[in-house]
């Protein structure tokens, strides 16, 4: 149950790994003392982060402020790693939050060596109590680490944060992983999870590089663990402008498939805008209940900016439809 509550902090590629066998008992507390600056009110959704008005408000840091006690934060970061007991691993994580952004380098450091599973996801935790839209182009910084554990936190985190302005810079990374797959004297593999962060990552930057490989993550199976960061990724790729809906929009129309449409409704739900939902609007006189489902909820966010409904009977919906059509 803890390992589950841990998932649900961290909307995005922390949360994609399978959870360890045994889960440490006090990551759940460490993710209420750490929490997460930006992410907004419980049930807020993906729209609870900077919005295009905001956006230009945003001082992008340019370093990580000096650390006043090294040997403190370090100390911190050592209970919140080994997390003998759960007041151990609390006390760490309070510590840290105090310390502030300061303490980055240090646990960036700490991630970067740390073999532990459940070791790193703390540790991750404890970054997202620190970071925020400030912070965004330090952490892009970290996307050429070349170890696992700090470049994909990186990635998803900018991701979650979302930045237009490193539009260019997600996509030379994910150009660069792409040639790096496909390279076979690579001396590293890379992973399809460091590809999905990438896409993911470029997304939420405004930017269509990616797209067909979202798309693929959009699909029912994926999209049980990725749909919080698609629709994080999603909403801001609509603050940074009108490209990925239009894009989604031109597709959505020559969609024929019921399992094609509904993929590229649930990515339009949150990053299209109301002049782009022309094809969204014949959808609601499709047989098909799921689509038609699908549909009203893109509506629903897409014109009102109401959370999409996670259950609708074919009667409700039949309902829900015909007040839309009236409507629009």
């Amino acid at each position: 149950m803890i390992f589950q509550l841990l998932i649900a902090a961290l909307p995005l590629g922390a949360a994609l790994a399978p959870p360890p066998a045994a889960a440490v008992p006090c990551v759940a507390a460490i993710i209420s003392v750490a929490g997460d600056p930006e992410a907004g009110p419980a049930g807020a959704g993906p729209l609870s982060g900077t919005t295009a008005d905001q956006e230009d408000e945003v001082q992008r840091a340019t370093a990580w402020p000096e650390v006043s006690n090294k040997a403190e934060v370090k100390q911190s970061i050592s209970r919140v790693r080994k997390a003998r007991t759960e007041e151990m691993a609390v006390k760490g994580a309070q510590q840290l939050k105090e310390f502030g952004p300061a303490a980055a380098p240090l646990l960036f450091k700490s991630l970067k060596s740390e073999k532990d599973a459940e070791a790193r996801t703390r540790l991750e935790a404890a970054l997202d109590s620190i970071t925020t839209s400030e912070h965004t182009r330090l952490l892009a910084e970290v996307l050429e680490e070349s170890a696992d554990a700090p470049r994909r936190y990186a990635a998803r985190r900018i991701a979650e944060l979302g930045d237009p302005g490193l539009r260019e810079r997600s996509e030379a990374h994910l150009a660069s992983l792409t040639a790096r797959a496909g390279d076979k004297r690579a001396r590293k593999p890379v992973e399809p999870l460091d590809l999905d962060l990438a896409a993911v990552l470029c997304l939420s930057a405004g930017s269509p590089e990616g797209l067909d490989r979202v798309i693929d993550l959009a699909a029912p199976e994926p999209w049980k663990s990725w749909s919080p960061a698609i629709e994080r990724a999603s909403a801001h790729a609509k603050d940074a402008g009108a490209e990925i809906g239009a894009e989604l929009s031109e597709r959505l129309s020559k969609a024929t498939s019921p399992a094609d449409r509904v993929v590229l409704l649930r990515l339009l739900t949150y990053s299209a805008s109301p002049d782009q939902i022309a094809p969204v609007v014949p959808l609601l006189d499709v047989e098909q209940n799921h689509v038609k489902v699908a549909a009203i909820n893109a509506l629903r966010m897409i014109i009102d900016g109401e959370a999409p409904l996670k259950r609708m009977s074919s009667f409700d919906a039949i309902e829900h439809a015909k007040r839309w059509k009236a409507r629009l």
